[in-house]
């Protein structure tokens, strides 16, 4: 198998990398490489056995199965490594291009330790699973058109996904009142980049990369400043031709990259709804859960449906905007709401009580 290959390459390229942010340390990282590539056939022949759920046709039990996946993974775990290497497969993807390699670097350093309760690596194998499976429902939706996402495009997005909380420490990025956009984006992206650089990623995909990673900003309270939200209302301009707001002016620093490259948005809306599928769209039950855990990080035990509703009215406009979106979570989100109603008209305050 040509990832083999991969682990000695990567291991070399990584004794290369002085690690230019304290997040990692370059000799526990040369560890984890070790433990993957022995625990490395195992954890592929698992994730064989959910290889139907990851690339398949069914949507309509699509979120009960996810759950139970996710659910499965939290007693025996799970590898990025082994995920992304099923993708690699699956899409036909070179392993001699950078790009490619880049994605399998990230994959290793989304596995660096990282235990907090919402933003660790069990939330990065999360968003690389479903963003693995919005890929593969949007081209398939798109076959044969020219709005299919291609090789290169998929391996910057697999990429993305495996890094965009890298590095995480709780939270969002309002600190003391104060909001930075995409400041812990940012970072994740600083831990990745000289490896990617070592790579010779080009600089293009690596902006390519940063953007959209930036753009996963989605910190409650920031409204408009939120990358997340003017990545949204740039989609909709170029997907919906909704002109109701000069994008134009959004369109700048990390966000320039949008003009004129609606393929650039579309990869970070595809992003964005992984991101967010696990807590929106599987399942009431993973929704609460998600919600629990995302408060208890931030100190808080207030978590109830009330949450659940601010989250995916105000932050998500209670619905996805892509099509592969809609029709993988699009009716279990709307269940979840549903359900979410429910609890607070019975009285249901937090989650933890009954």
């Amino acid at each position: 198998m040509e990832i083999f290959i991969l682990f000695d390459h990567l291991g070399e390229t990584i004794r290369g990398v002085e690690p230019k942010e304290k997040f990692i340390v370059q000799e526990h990282l040369l560890k984890l490489v070790d433990t993957l590539w022995h625990s490395f056939e195992q954890d592929y022949a698992h994730l064989a056995l959910v290889s139907d759920v990851l690339f398949g046709n069914d949507t309509d039990s699509f979120g009960e199965q996810v759950t139970n996946i996710f659910l499965q993974w939290e007693k025996e775990g799970t590898s990025l490594v082994a995920l992304i290497a099923h993708a690699i497969e699956h899409f036909g993807l070179d392993v001699d291009k950078p790009c490619v390699k880049s994605a399998f670097m990230a994959a290793i350093l989304a596995e660096y330790p990282n235990d907090l309760k919402y933003h660790g690596n069990g939330h990065y194998r999360k968003v690389l699973f479903h963003a693995i499976r919005l890929i593969t429902t949007h081209n398939r939706i798109y076959k044969d058109t020219n709005r299919i996402i291609n090789n290169d495009q998929i391996a910057e997005l697999l990429a993305a996904a495996c890094i965009h909380d890298l590095g995480h420490e709780g939270g969002d990025n309002l600190r003391d009142g104060v909001y930075t956009p995409g400041k812990m984006e940012q970072y994740a992206l600083d831990i990745a980049r000289p490896y990617f650089q070592a790579l010779d990623l080009p600089e293009d995909q690596l902006g390519d990369i940063e953007t959209i990673v930036f753009c996963t900003d989605i910190t409650f309270f920031a409204g408009d400043n939120s990358p997340c939200i003017r990545m949204k209302k740039i989609y909709k301009h170029f997907f919906w031709d909704d002109d109701r707001e000069d994008v134009g002016m959004m369109m700048v620093g990390k966000l320039r990259r949008y003009e004129d490259n609606p393929r650039l948005v579309l990869m970070a809306m595809i992003l964005h709804e992984a991101d967010i599928a696990t807590s929106a769209g599987l399942s009431y039950d993973q929704t609460v859960t998600e919600t629990i855990n995302i408060m208890e990080e931030r100190g808080v035990t207030t978590a109830g449906p009330k949450t659940v509703l601010a989250f995916l009215r105000e932050q998500l406009g209670e619905t996805m905007f892509t099509e592969a979106g809609k029709q993988l979570y699009g009716r279990v989100m709307a269940d979840v709401i549903k359900q979410a109603e429910q609890d607070v008209a019975r009285g249901r305050d937090t989650f933890y009580e009954e």
